[in-house]
């Protein structure tokens, strides 16, 4: 309808024209008005017999081409909210990693703790052992040195009183002789408790 309406203004345009043109003026002759017209009534045919050939066409392929846009646009939503549904997914599967992380790092920590009383009670424990072992050795040492002691002096002893019978024992010596014994036997018995 606007190119009916466009072809009648610009008609009626050259229509005064070539009035103008009859009056005097300079203008565009007939025979040019006249195959403009025929150019223009050809050119308007053309446009009908195309907009009847091609309107289906056109029309299908432009109603083909806003359901494939409609659709694309469709699949493209669709997409969109798996990808946000992935995004939500996996932020959720981050957050429970980090609080696996967590769990593990304290439960790593907790074992540790475990494992550093356990070495230290162990530590205790042998420590206590060794001592014990250590005063046991000392006990058996010193009972050990308090034997040799006690040999050693009862050898002293028999060999005073050796010397003492060898040079002649007076009844004084005897009674001498018998309190150094009994005062050595006093001290062997002080040693030993």
């Amino acid at each position: 309808m606007k190119v009916l309406a466009s072809f009648f203004l610009i008609l009626s345009f050259l229509v005064q024209v070539v009035y103008g043109a009859e009056e005097g003026h300079h203008g565009i002759t007939p025979t040019q008005i006249q195959n403009l017209i025929w150019w223009t009534v050809n050119f308007i045919a053309l446009l009908i017999i195309l907009f009847k050939l091609l309107r289906k066409p056109l029309v299908n392929f432009l109603q083909n081409r806003k359901e494939t846009i409609q659709r694309e646009y469709e699949e493209l939503l669709r997409k969109k909210r798996e990808a946000e549904a992935q995004y939500l997914e996996l932020q959720a599967k981050l957050k429970n990693m980090e609080d696996e992380a967590k769990q593990i790092l304290q439960n790593y920590i907790e074992q540790g703790q475990k494992e550093k009383e356990r070495i230290i009670k162990e530590a205790e424990e042998q420590a206590k052992r060794i001592m014990e072992q250590a005063d046991l050795y000392i006990k058996h040492e010193l009972e050990k040195a308090k034997e040799e002691l006690r040999k050693e002096l009862a050898q002293e002893v028999i060999k005073l009183a050796e010397k003492r019978l060898l040079k002649g024992l007076t009844i004084e010596d005897h009674k001498r002789i018998f309190r150094d014994v009994v005062e050595s036997l006093k001290s062997l018995s002080i040693v030993k408790h």
